[in-house]
């Protein structure tokens, strides 16, 4: 483990990525992750190893420093919230191992806290890689419906995505905190905790990029997700709170 250096300057921001056997996707989320235009010296990557088995660990490693901190309890919930426990950024951020990052994605979030003292939180939405230009227009459609549902079901709390999050450290450390047995909705139950602190926004400019993977057959597998969507931003319970096993 590296040592600090006392002379070093505070960190901007904390990346949070929780993993469990991504070898397929974790080099494309590093490399987006990288080549940020924000200078590198301003961000650590914390990638939380929830019991991988594959190859995971290893290609991270080629990325350069990056702190890797293991969690034995499996699930998102108790991965997310191990890292967001140990990060040392003015701002944590949320991510996941599938995702692709724009260049100018830590710079947007940073430029707008820093324009912005009174927010506490920001969130953004995602489009697919691997899907084509039509499914990805339905998606940039549904997601303004989806966020002014959501804001209305849980009585003006703004939704939070936790692929695409950021907190301000210093309020997410007067809350509760993440809650480690969710393994869905994990954000939305944050977004409610933080509100009293101050406002939460979303922003449209922002997005990342993930796979369709959850939903490759096109079929009712994307019911679940919906209906614990709705059912977490109206009465802060998953209507399932297990998802199904994406990996062969």
């Amino acid at each position: 483990m590296s040592q600090k250096n006392p002379d070093a300057k505070p960190l901007k921001v904390s990346v949070i990525i929780p993993a469990y056997n991504e070898e397929v996707t974790i080099a494309r989320c590093l490399r987006s992750l990288v080549d940020q235009s924000l200078p590198r010296d301003q961000f650590e990557i914390i990638l939380v190893d929830n019991n991988c088995t594959d190859h995971t660990i290893k290609i991270a490693e080629t990325f350069g420093p990056i702190r890797v901190i293991p969690e034995t309890t499996p699930g998102v919930g108790a991965a997310r919230a191990t890292g967001w426990a140990a990060a040392e950024g003015e701002i944590i951020v949320s991510t996941d191992a599938d995702i692709q990052l724009p260049k100018h994605w830590l710079r947007k979030i940073v430029g707008y806290f820093d324009n912005h003292p009174d927010v506490v939180a920001i969130s953004s939405g995602y489009l697919f890689y691997d899907r084509d230009f039509f499914i990805n227009w339905i998606v940039r459609v549904f997601e303004h419906s989806l966020v002014a549902l959501s804001w209305f079901l849980a009585g003006g709390v703004m939704a939070m995505t936790a692929n695409n999050m950021a907190v301000r450290r210093s309020i997410y450390e007067q809350t509760s905190g993440l809650d480690r047995t969710l393994q869905f909705g994990e954000d939305l139950n944050l977004a409610k905790k933080l509100h009293q602190f101050g406002s939460i926004r979303w922003l449209f400019n922002n997005r990342v990029k993930t796979t369709a993977r959850r939903f490759q057959d096109l079929d009712l597998s994307v019911v679940p997700y919906f209906l614990n969507f709705l059912s977490m931003s109206a009465r802060d319970k998953a209507v399932r709170n297990r998802l199904h096993n994406i990996r062969k």
